[in-house]
């Protein structure tokens, strides 16, 4: 299993006390798209407005009103990634020369709380994620897979009470 982070997030979303993980093309995690293209118009970037929501069901701001339409767009699509899978990848890809680069495409990218109404982004390329959430809700750039934001039988990358990512990235 490999997640193309060129295109792709993968990403964890909790909703009615479920949790999915879910990998898709970049843009669909942008939560509050009317905002996102705002910026776009008002930088002058030349952006073609037409159909513009179309590859993301018609939503334009994704919120705990349409959280479920949208889920089930994204399992409906085959977006849906089976967490023991994805630990599964990262198991059989540790040894003790595995650095960072060699699992990354394994960890999570964003955590997308529709209860508590909040986005937590590791994401630290170009797309600022956590500055186009909807109104009245709360995003930021932090380690929510290290930070207590999940919890702990969400987190594979820890196995009997062993932090195996935090164990990589001290390894530098």
């Amino acid at each position: 299993m490999n997640v193309n982070k060129d295109d792709e997030l993968l990403v964890i979303v909790k909703n009615e006390g479920r949790f999915y993980w879910f990998v898709a093309f970049k843009e669909m995690w942008v939560l509050d798209r009317v905002q996102w293209i705002d910026d776009f118009v008002k930088n002058k970037v030349e952006i073609n407005l037409q159909d513009i929501h179309k590859e993301r069901y018609d939503i334009p701001v994704v919120n705990e009103k349409n959280a479920q339409i949208f889920i089930g767009n994204l399992i409906k699509d085959g977006y849906l990634y089976d967490k023991d899978d994805i630990a599964e990848a990262f198991y059989n890809r540790l040894s003790g020369k595995t650095t960072w680069w060699d699992i990354y495409d394994l960890m999570p990218d964003l955590f997308i709380d529709f209860e508590s109404k909040r986005l937590y982004s590791e994401y630290v390329e170009s797309m600022h994620y956590h500055k186009y959430v909807p109104d009245g809700w709360f995003g930021e750039l932090v380690d929510f897979c290290s930070d207590g934001s999940l919890p702990q039988d969400e987190m594979f990358w820890i196995k009997n009470e062993t932090d195996y990512r935090s164990v990589v990235i001290a390894k530098g």
